[in-house]
């Protein structure tokens, strides 16, 4: 049985608006076909409210349902966003608006509900990168610092210190246009990238980078720079790159497996802390990308970095 309508329901269900009736005393549940699809309940089957319940992700059922109880007057509206847990496993997000009216003296809501999942993907990618530009916005401010302490530090008169800080910046935006895709078109040495990067936060530090020349193809730069990135940032807030006689070993080979590369950087007193933000976030989707395997531990004063990046990422792209 199908809730009450109008000749629009047609018209509804083509353009994928499942509706529905409740009756807040009994309990009773209306839903017609579209809005059986959406929460994958067979067309003869009870609707009942476990079954309902059921189909919403626990997260989002307190609200969801206590937002439908709250309608006690005339005219109140319920609008609600949430997930459902699906018998396909489907990701699924849906949006249900409804109204309490009155029908035939008794309390009836009566609403529709429809798929907002690609609006929610976008909103959460949307979010993601405002959160990733906020961080690199954070990592820039830090570098900056470093640079101006370290320059400070180096700098016998103003004009030595503006020549410094300046020599600086330029490597920063060197390294920082590494991370836009727009601008990695053409493979790239690992050492010549591992320099861009660490450019604008060395000083006196000793930084020893051993390998074979290995040509990183442009669909990987972006990931690995990013990775190098927050590594750097990191040891310029809490490691090596921010004490003069700091320490960087990076020492990489090729394996029939593809790039095994290697980290290490005195650490006496790292924060532990340091890659649980978003960072560290960042760090795991960019190894993810790359199908990266990493490890990280310090020890006997040294942070260790162990990365694996995969034969098929180094490879261009045919």
């Amino acid at each position: 049985m199908s809730p009450s309508g109008t000749s629009l329901d047609l018209a509804f269900g083509y353009a994928g608006i499942g509706r529905w009736d409740y009756d807040p005393d009994d309990g009773a549940l209306l839903l017609d076909e579209t809005c059986r699809a959406l929460f994958e309940i067979d067309p003869g089957a009870e609707v009942t409210q476990s079954l309902m319940q059921s189909r919403v992700h626990a997260e989002d059922r307190e609200r969801v349902f206590g937002a439908l109880a709250a309608l006690d007057t005339e005219g109140a509206v319920y609008e609600e966003v949430f997930r459902l847990d699906l018998p396909s496993g489907t990701a699924r997000w849906v949006r249900g608006v409804a109204r309490l009216g009155i029908r035939d003296g008794m309390p009836k809501i009566t609403g529709v509900s429809f798929d907002v999942t690609t609006e929610q993907e976008l909103l959460a990618e949307r979010e993601l990168h405002l959160a990733e530009m906020n961080h690199r916005i954070k990592n820039l401010f830090a570098l900056v610092s470093a640079m101006i302490s370290s320059a400070a530090r180096e700098s016998e008169d103003k004009s030595a210190l503006v020549d410094n800080l300046r020599g600086r910046v330029a490597a920063l935006d060197r390294a920082h246009s590494l991370m836009k895709k727009t601008d990695s078109t053409q493979p790239l040495g690992l050492a010549a990238l591992l320099e861009r990067v660490l450019a604008p936060a060395r000083t006196q530090q000793t930084i020893a980078l051993s390998g074979a020349e290995v040509m990183v193809p442009a669909k990987a730069v972006t990931s690995l720079v990013l990775i190098f990135h927050e590594w750097a940032t990191n040891s310029a807030k809490y490691g090596a790159l921010h004490r003069q006689d700091g320490e960087i070993a990076v020492t990489w080979t090729m394996v029939p497996e593809g790039l095994h590369l290697t980290w290490r950087e005195t650490a006496e007193d790292y924060d532990e802390g340091a890659q649980k933000g978003f960072g560290s976030m960042l760090i795991k989707a960019s190894a993810m990308q790359l199908g990266a395997e990493k490890t990280r531990r310090v020890e006997n004063g040294w942070l260790i970095i162990d990365m694996k990046v995969p034969l098929a990422a180094l490879h261009e792209e045919a």
